[in-house]
């Protein structure tokens, strides 16, 4: 199932991959972090009630949040150019600054109200938002150290994977809805599963 998952959203190269106990994880180093830090954060906000939030960033909040993305630009773009050749760390570590930013500012923009109250918050704090961070930058080094479980590691890639395309169906069914309400999370993470098996079946 993991390489099915895997093939659906990442074209696999083994030296580009991380090896736990003899097998290959189904996405690149990269991708490992990115869906890392979006498992971790919507993990987070779940638990925490927090997937309704729609109070903007604190000014730091949103620099830490937009700050976030830069190394994976950097990175991505330098290394693309022939500058530098990216190493496992740095790709996991960009990857999973990215992936733990993204969803808190995918569910601003759903759920942020430009006529009425906007009151309830995405992070209380920037301690939070920084917990997030070092979680999911934790567990990416931790990969990049070769600890770790194949099956948690691979679980919480799948899980992430799921979680980024319900996010992004979210979004799409959140503005195009209006005022309607709508059982939004159910059809997104239905709808995610249905385009992770068309395109993991389309490159089969």
């Amino acid at each position: 199932m993991f390489d099915f998952i895997g093939s659906a959203v990442c074209h696999q190269m083994v030296e580009r991959s991380f090896i736990l106990e003899g097998k290959q994880l189904p996405v690149c180093a990269r991708c490992t972090g990115i869906y890392s830090g979006i498992f971790f954060s919507m993990a987070f906000f779940w638990i925490f009630g927090r997937l309704k939030g729609n109070k903007p960033y604190s000014k730091w909040g949103m620099i830490i949040g937009a700050l976030a993305f830069l190394p994976i630009s950097i990175d991505g773009f330098f290394s693309y150019l022939g500058f530098w050749e990216s190493s496992q760390f740095l790709r996991v570590v960009t990857g999973a600054m990215a992936g733990a930013s993204f969803t808190g500012f995918l569910l601003l923009g759903a759920n942020f109200n430009v006529v009425g109250e906007n009151s309830q918050p995405i992070f209380q704090s920037i301690r939070e938002q920084l917990f997030i961070l070092g979680l999911t930058l934790l567990w990416g080094i931790l990969l990049w150290l070769n600890i770790g479980n194949y099956l948690l590691a691979s679980c919480v890639i799948t899980l992430g994977i799921f979680c980024f395309w319900a996010d992004l169906f979210y979004l799409i069914l959140k503005n195009l809805a209006g005022k309607r309400r709508l059982p939004f999370w159910l059809f997104s993470f239905l709808g995610s599963l249905i385009i992770i098996f068309i395109i993991g079946v389309l490159r089969q």
